[in-house]
């Protein structure tokens, strides 16, 4: 277990612990994982057309989701409600080892999490999170 904890994926943990949460007008979704209790609350600002501006996330989680939501606020902004969730399911897809799955080059850091299937959940948690906001009325 230890070998999934690399200092990539705990870079991303800490980097998501620096964001500061967004306040005013933001759209957020807040998302549980029954498994473990994970829970992730993530809040985005978009444009006018809705492209998301900024992104933070707040998680009551272990250092995989943490790591999730670091790099999920890495990536959001520029991104919509119809590139999120298509970025999330090739993300998804890579995780359960589809070598073909589309993904940004960051996410190939979460490789050792590939062969732990019970995980892949916790470092989802976030981009799921951020494709409900774009759909809820939040």
């Amino acid at each position: 277990m230890d070998a999934i904890y690399q200092k990539k994926i705990l870079a991303w943990a800490k980097a998501n612990r620096t964001v500061t949460p967004l306040s005013g007008g933001f759209v957020s979704a807040t998302i549980s994982n029954p498994t473990c209790g994970d829970r992730v609350e993530v809040r985005l600002n978009l444009d006018a057309d809705n492209v998301i501006t900024d992104a933070s996330a707040e998680v009551r989680g272990c250092a995989l989701c943490e790591a999730g939501a670091g790099l999920f606020t890495n990536l959001a902004p520029g991104m919509t409600g119809t590139s999120l969730p298509v970025l999330q399911t090739g993300f998804s897809a890579w995780l359960g080892t589809d070598d073909n799955a589309q993904i940004k080059p960051p996410m190939r850091d979460f490789k050792p999490v590939r062969a732990i299937k019970n995980r892949h959940k916790c470092v989802l948690l976030a981009f799921e999170a951020g494709t409900a906001a774009l759909t809820s009325d939040s």
